[in-house]
């Protein structure tokens, strides 16, 4: 991951809307903010701060890092035994920020294709990025799969990026998600660092007999090491990552956008 993550955003121009969780909605600590909200499940974190993020331009954030103003929650006393950058989830107009931000917009196109055909390969080469992590890559994308939550629906995948051909290791790793309302109007973007289950390390990335090359620019190479990577992180339990792909699940399934 390079550098330090910039969050995703949402313009919110009507007045501060703060809803209560439906009490009928699934247990765990509700968290509200503006036209958002959702519901931490028990175990995942002690709570979330929130803040609405001003504009961002290219003088403020980089070229990666220009938006709108957005929404973001961070999770506070989240439960992953890996650090590295908060765990967050951000909300933002999805059209206002394809509009200003290309590889927002490459995220966004790629996504819609995906909603709307379910029968496109999850491949890495298919699947949405992190916008805000700009020219770094995308080395992988496991255990991918549509979650929906209220009034929208989404791909989350388990990835590392950087900005060469890196060994994947089991602390690098994050589960991310990229959502889209219904109507088309928000989308929804999750970050959130877990552990993968590897042995690999900087120091020894064959561990898991996965052999990583010893020339980066051995393209076929690198492609066979991180399909071997993908393959045996699909193949892996949901509840071998910490914390689980069921209870990140259960994080996103909890959002609900109002539309004002």
């Amino acid at each position: 991951m390079p550098g330090a993550v910039t969050p995703f955003p949402l313009a919110v121009s009507e007045e501060l809307v703060i809803q209560d969780t439906p009490t009928s909605g699934p247990s765990g600590i509700p968290v509200s903010f503006q036209n958002v909200n959702l519901v931490i499940p028990e175990g995942l974190a002690s709570g979330a701060t929130t803040e609405l993020i001003p504009a961002v331009n290219e003088e403020s954030g980089g070229p990666w890092g220009v938006s709108p103003e957005y929404i973001i929650f961070t999770f506070t006393d989240y439960s992953s035994p890996v650090g590295g950058f908060d765990a967050t989830v951000q909300i933002y107009p999805a059209q206002e920020y394809a509009a200003i931000n290309p590889w927002a917009e490459s995220s966004l196109t790629r996504l819609q294709a995906i909603l709307a055909d379910p029968s496109i390969p999850f491949t890495n080469d298919n699947l949405s990025t992190v916008p805000f992590n700009g020219a770094a890559k995308q080395h992988y994308a496991a255990q991918a799969k549509l979650i929906d939550f209220n009034g929208g629906k989404g791909v989350r995948m388990i990835s590392q990026y950087g900005q060469f051909p890196g060994k994947i290791i089991n602390s690098n790793s994050f589960y991310h998600y990229e959502g889209l309302t219904n109507d088309g109007k928000y989308m929804v973007a999750a970050l959130l660092p877990l552990a993968i289950p590897l042995q690999s390390t900087a120091e020894n990335p064959d561990a898991d007999g996965i052999p990583y090359p010893s020339d980066i620019s051995d393209t076929a190479g690198i492609s066979a090491y991180y399909q071997g990577v993908t393959d045996k992180l699909n193949a892996a339990s949901s509840e071998s990552f910490q914390p689980s792909l069921s209870l990140l699940d259960a994080l996103i399934q909890s959002i609900t956008i109002s539309i004002e």
